[in-house]
């Protein structure tokens, strides 16, 4: 973790919207910025920026993490702390057909998700879900953009049998706040361009290291072929995928692990996933009547294995 970078920002402009209760999210689009929160959702701050500013703003954070950010790699990834930052460099970036910069944070928190919270786990699904991690199943996590999917899988795994052995393989920091002393975690960051740090090279040492587990923190694309093969190796998987419900879920796999290839067929991959990967688990974000944001489990299901029905073992009513 890059703890100049995490001081840099801390004691910056944006100081005072980062101590704000629940912030989730700070983003600036070129003209204003916006925040988020647990509870509110998106809102816009009164604080008065220029492109200018934000963009020397970049270009420390870039410096301070040791990354290109320039006309000709005008994309900004980094971790860093408790943030994720994404910008853009204004040579794409425009705001009223002008040039400008714009940036995404991320502020992650240790575990937002507690045991016995039954405002995220309504009902039984807590029992429900702890049950199926304890049978043993690779479990995928769908929903929405900031339904809580990662925060789940911190849950997930602060639950898991003291030495557990498990390999968390993604291009961010964000899982690192799920450790535990009681268990034996091993992170590892993508680093695309980076010779042996690709996805599907970092699964392929996962494999070498005897995990009980192997999380790739979120499938965004070709990388599900990979945590399936893990999958088809014999290895637990826990991962998390976008997607509209529970139902969807073992499609939305196949069709990911597809950008990996075309010669891969939907049909033979559904029939891999029904076989190597049977807990499914569906959040959902909505607003309340008072504007307040709720996060919460809305279904689990088990794939059958020789069926690839889904078998729904939770579901919210209403």
């Amino acid at each position: 973790m890059n703890s100049k970078a995490a001081e840099y920002l801390e004691n910056g402009f944006l100081s005072a919207i980062l101590k704000k209760d629940g912030i989730t999210d700070i983003s600036f689009n070129g003209r204003d910025i916006y925040f988020a929160t647990n509870d509110f959702g998106r809102e816009k701050a009164e604080l008065d920026v220029t492109p200018e500013y934000c963009g020397d703003f970049l270009r420390q954070i870039a410096n301070l993490c040791e990354r290109p950010f320039s006309f000709s790699e005008p994309i900004l990834d980094v971790s860093f702390g408790r943030y994720r930052l994404n910008a853009v460099y204004r040579s794409l970036a425009r705001d009223n057909n002008e040039k400008t910069y714009t940036f995404s944070i991320r502020i992650e928190r240790e575990c937002a998700v507690r045991k016995g919270d039954r405002d995220f786990f309504p009902g039984d699904s807590e029992r429900i879900l702890l049950e199926l991690l304890s049978s043993g199943e690779s479990i995928v996590i769908g929903g929405p953009t900031s339904s809580g999917k990662t925060e789940l899988e911190k849950y997930l795994i602060s639950n898991l049998p003291p030495a557990t052995r498990l390999v968390v393989i993604d291009n961010v920091e964000e899982l690192s706040f799920a450790k535990r002393d009681e268990i034996d975690m091993t992170h590892w960051l993508v680093r695309d361009g980076v010779p042996g740090a690709s996805f599907p090279d970092l699964v392929r040492n996962a494999l070498r290291n005897d995990p009980d587990y192997i999380v790739v923190a979120e499938a965004r694309g070709s990388e599900m072929l990979d945590a399936l093969a893990a999958a088809m190796s014999g290895h637990r998987i826990i991962t998390s995928v976008h997607a509209k419900n529970l139902l969807a879920l073992p499609s939305r796999i196949a069709r990911l692990a597809m950008q990996a290839s075309p010669k891969l067929e939907r049909e033979s991959l559904l029939e891999d996933v029904s076989e190597h990967i049977g807990g499914y688990v569906f959040l959902q974000k909505e607003r309340r009547i008072d504007g307040s944001i709720r996060r919460h489990l809305h279904s689990i299901g088990r794939l059958d294995p020789k069926s690839g029905q889904m078998k729904i073992l939770y579901e919210e009513v209403g």
